[in-house]
């Protein structure tokens, strides 16, 4: 039995894509502190490292049509190593949303209201998803055309009023870090960012085209990639060494914008536009996780689990660090190593198992 009635065009699915990918935008000040104003180099690699990966996800959707990961787990594992890799998947696609709610609480409180208690904003922001959750993934990819047009169109506009503030010196020296640094700046753009991605094995099942999703997917990346390419390019020849001297170079950046006193302080218009892509990250992270957890439990629905995980992951959420600080920390040094188990590892060994095992079998492959 389906958990979601709703079904999304491969159009839709490249369209979400780009709009679950583009909060790269904010989560690249990560890497600023390793890289610099080289960042854009760890952009490319990453983005390179990426389209492999992508392919291996799709990879794994086209072996079983129709069914979503924790379903593969079991095909795939069997039906008691299928329930434990289940369970660490459910327990990861928590962790996503639970730090990224966090993650934007903690931007919007220090940046845009202050004043505002932690728990205020939060609960309000977390009503709004669940709404979204509720109705469905179709609700969810409408939304994505519109907001993932408003993204890309603010990104292009701040870039092009920034020209005059550009200066390419700011650029050198391109490589002003290790090896290592440069490794560790890529490994952060790929776990955190790119291979997010991972939760959309919960969501391919509702496609269309089933057997055709790998092109959408592929766009999507390319277009967020080159979007997010954009903002670093511009943030590096605009800031230069100061770079490093700013805490949210993304927010930081618009506030030089000023076009004969008219157009300035448009930082605002980028806030709102880093709280539409966070909103359809967590959106998605949010619908994931109540899919595949009333999946594990055969229920014959998800919405009753909206309330209840939306309530938990609020709670853990308002105080998941004790300063904004330990979260930086954790998203550069802690992080990357914990999602790339699931990101990368189990999906490797997931298609090296079903390549073993032939997987699926005829008889498998004639079922939806």
């Amino acid at each position: 039995m389906k958990l979601e009635k709703g079904e999304i065009s491969n159009a839709q699915l490249a369209v979400l894509t780009i709009a679950f990918l583009q909060a790269m935008t904010l989560t690249i000040n990560f890497n600023y502190a390793i890289t610099k104003q080289g960042t854009w180099l760890a952009v490319l690699a990453g983005f390179v490292l990426a389209l492999p990966i992508a392919v291996l996800y799709t990879a794994i959707a086209r072996r079983f049509p129709g069914q979503n990961l924790i379903q593969i787990n079991d095909a795939v594992f069997g039906p008691y190593a299928g329930k434990l890799i289940s369970i660490l998947y459910i327990w990861f696609f928590i962790q996503l949303t639970i730090h990224y709610m966090f993650f934007f609480n903690s931007f919007w409180i220090t940046y845009i209201m202050p004043e505002t208690p932690r728990v205020a904003f939060l609960v309000m922001f977390a009503f709004v998803c669940a709404m979204a959750v509720w109705s469905g993934i179709e609700v969810i990819a409408r939304c994505s055309y519109l907001f993932s047009a408003v993204v890309a169109v603010t990104i292009v506009t701040v870039a092009v009023l920034l020209v005059k503030e550009i200066e390419p010196g700011n650029l050198l020296p391109i490589v002003d870090f290790s090896l290592k640094d440069f490794v560790q700046s890529v490994h952060v753009i790929l776990t955190v960012p790119f291979c997010d991605l991972v939760v959309f094995l919960m969501i391919l099942p509702y496609t269309a085209q089933k057997q055709k999703i790998r092109k959408p997917v592929l766009i999507g990346v390319s277009l967020s990639a080159a979007q997010l390419l954009i903002v670093a390019v511009v943030s590096a020849a605009v800031m230069g060494q100061r770079i490093l001297n700013t805490s949210s170079v993304s927010f930081a950046v618009p506030r030089l914008i000023d076009v004969a006193d008219i157009l300035t302080r448009l930082d605002i218009l980028v806030a709102i536009m880093f709280l539409i892509t966070v909103f359809m990250k967590i959106s998605i992270f949010y619908y994931v996780t109540v899919l595949s957890l009333a999946q594990f439990l055969r229920l014959r629905a998800y919405r009753p689990l909206v309330v209840p995980i939306g309530v938990l992951c609020t709670a853990v959420a308002v105080r998941l660090y004790p300063s904004d600080l330990e979260q930086v920390y954790a998203a550069t040094f802690v992080w990357p190593f914990n999602a790339a188990v699931y990101e990368i590892l189990l999906p490797i060994l997931t298609f090296a198992v079903i390549l073993v095992r032939r997987l699926p079998k005829k008889e498998e492959a004639v079922s939806p």
